[in-house]
């Protein structure tokens, strides 16, 4: 059944560290955190504000998950209050936000 199979991976996963089940257990949780994080920001987004989630988000899971194996991660997900700083800093590093120009009309 598949029920059992997360369990089965962090059995395998508790086996050693790096390798394959770690890079997927780490792309499993990019995956998870990348969407919590275009979820919550859409909402934060001011009306008229172009901003690219997707690469915001891809950057702020970057450093959420920089130095921590994929068994840390699931033991221990970040938080969305962990989450803000890092968005915060790409934000910066992204660049200016472009402000669309109201619609005409």
């Amino acid at each position: 059944s598949l029920a059992f199979a997360p369990v089965a991976l962090l059995a395998l996963s508790a086996c050693g560290e790096g390798g394959v089940v770690d890079e997927n257990l780490k792309s499993t949780v990019r995956q998870s955190i990348v969407a919590s994080c275009a979820a919550t920001a859409e909402g934060q987004v001011p009306e008229g504000v172009d901003v690219d989630l997707t690469k915001l988000c891809d950057c702020a899971a970057d450093k959420l998950m920089a130095g921590k194996s994929g068994q840390e991660l699931v033991a221990n997900p970040p938080t969305s209050v962990e989450d803000l700083a890092p968005i915060k800093e790409c934000i910066g590093e992204i660049g200016p936000v472009t402000v669309a120009p109201p619609a005409e009309g």
